[in-house]
């Protein structure tokens, strides 16, 4: 079950707006100045003056620094847009974020981190062999999913990051055709009945990473 308690509102992207309108997402300006873009109940505040990437985040109902990943309280002029802006359909086909993914080195001390909080893991999976296993875990931001992954055995050394962004756009070859070179092939995705794509985000001057999904089936 979905808990909105901890809604994501807000993403703070470095850099500059331009290179996301290049790739069909609508970004609008703000009287005060800033680049907005609506994605879902998720506003991306485009900052040029913070390093490029995802800097920060903003979640209802807490803030602070969890195990070096900057959760901020959301601005007064970002809270007003999100209710006067609803979501829409981009010119390339996105509708919202389906989950935002951080890197970690300690899966178990990132996890605790968010736990402090109250921001409780729903689900945990490990992949890859024993050499080098992996582990993904899982925990909502409202009707976002926060995917932590990490080594299954700690790395202490390694600090957690904010790195990119899984999007759904309810018909995923459209948005493939509109992107065209932009995006690699549509293919299977790991979840049972859903197909992702890949944005060439680095080739086009976006520095987080994307990844452009079809919606949740029911077997995934």
């Amino acid at each position: 079950m979905v808990n909105n308690e901890f809604q994501l509102l807000q993403l703070t992207i470095g850099g500059e707006a331009v290179a996301w309108s290049s790739a069909g997402f609508d970004v609008m300006e703000l009287p005060s100045g800033e680049s907005v873009c609506q994605l879902g109940s998720v506003q991306l505040l485009f900052d040029p003056a913070s390093d490029p990437g995802i800097a920060s985040a903003a979640v209802n109902g807490t803030s602070g620094i969890f195990d070096s990943l900057e959760f901020g309280e959301i601005t007064n002029f970002a809270s007003s847009s999100v209710n006067t802006c609803p979501p829409s359909v981009h010119s390339n086909g996105i509708t919202r974020i389906d989950h935002l993914v951080v890197t970690t080195g300690d899966c178990d001390r990132t996890t605790l981190a968010f736990e402090a909080r109250g921001i409780h893991s729903r689900k945990v999976r490990t992949f890859g062999d024993d050499a080098a296993k992996m582990r993904q875990t899982f925990f909502w931001l409202g009707d976002v999913i926060l995917e932590l992954v990490g080594p299954d055995q700690s790395e202490t050394s390694g600090q957690a990051m904010f790195w990119g962004l899984a999007l759904i756009s309810d018909n995923l070859q459209e948005t493939a055709d509109y992107l065209g070179g932009r995006c690699t092939p549509v293919k299977p995705a790991v979840q049972a009945g859903r197909k992702i794509t890949t944005i060439k985000t680095r080739e086009i001057g976006i520095a987080t990473s994307l990844a452009v999904m079809s919606p949740h089936s029911k077997t995934s």
